[in-house]
């Protein structure tokens, strides 16, 4: 009896060992949440047997759920296998307010006696998002009023601009009060040689010593010349003045500057005016 017994235990056990399937089982944690805050999913594997392979896992329409990072995002995830079971484990967090749905998980199970792969799959999970809550996490907190903050730029452009409107009035006064007759006036190096040089002769002494008068009237001539023809007159000779002008009058004022420098000549007061005059006569000619 006692043998039939044993036999009929081991006939059992061995069927409840074939009748026994693999199947799939989750839990979210918590429900309701603030937003921000990762959600637990837990996905367990059970009754796999000693030998199985995991091949995949899968969000059904996962394009559709994960597409927009922004909203949803799966912060971590990890597997843990056991004996005859897998551990699937999710922390998800959502960035969008209201009711969410976790769609199904696919997982694809090569078992030690079959070729093929085993699909089970866990059904949606639903969890409500809120922007604040409180303790009893039920009551929804109200915002607070947006505040208006002062940038240090706005201070920055006002002075800007005051410094700009001071400048635009000072430019304006000098505009309106600078005198108009100075800047006539002013004379600038080369701006009108023949005016320069008969101003020049203007304050030439006919009481001034030979020597020195010749001087005077050398140094305005070839002063006129280099600033009106550009020629370096201060290192030319009297031979090469007269063949780069070929001008009588010119020919004649320079022999009379070199009979005092060389001859040592001494002409009167009527002979000073005469060579003023010639001298005159040679700038405005040759302007």
């Amino acid at each position: 009896m006692k043998i039939h017994i044993l036999i009929l235990s081991i006939f059992l056990s061995a069927c409840n060992t074939e009748l026994r399937n693999p199947n799939i089982s989750f839990e979210t944690i918590p429900k309701k949440a603030q937003i921000g805050y990762p959600i637990s999913h837990k996905v367990k594997i059970n009754d796999l047997g000693e030998s199985f392979t995991l091949e995949s896992v899968a969000w059904e329409d996962s394009s559709a759920w994960l597409s927009d990072s922004s909203k949803v995002f799966i912060k971590e995830s990890n597997i843990d296998t056991l004996n005859n079971s897998i551990l699937l484990n999710y922390q998800i967090t959502f960035w969008d307010t209201g009711s969410v749905i976790i769609p199904p998980l696919y997982a694809f199970v090569i078992l030690s006696d079959s070729s093929e792969a085993t699909i089970l799959n866990t059904d949606s999970s639903f969890v409500y998002i809120s922007s604040v809550l409180d303790t009893t996490m039920t009551t929804v907190i109200a915002d607070k009023p947006l505040k208006e903050i002062q940038f240090p730029i706005e201070k920055l452009r006002l002075f800007a601009f005051l410094v700009l409107t001071l400048l635009i009035l000072f430019t304006f006064y000098l505009i309106r009060t600078r005198d108009s007759e100075k800047i006539s006036k002013r004379q600038f190096f080369n701006f009108n040689p023949k005016s320069k040089a008969l101003k020049d002769v203007e304050k030439i002494e006919l009481n001034t010593d030979s020597s020195e008068f010749f001087i005077k009237i050398s140094e305005v001539l070839r002063k006129y010349f280099q600033n009106n023809f550009y020629i370096i007159s201060f290192e030319m000779t009297s031979t090469e003045l007269k063949e780069y002008f070929n001008d009588k009058d010119l020919n004649h004022l320079l022999d009379e500057i070199d009979q005092v420098k060389f001859a040592k000549k001494s002409p009167n007061k009527i002979e000073k005016e005469d060579i003023l005059e010639l001298l005159k006569k040679v700038i405005r000619k040759l302007l």
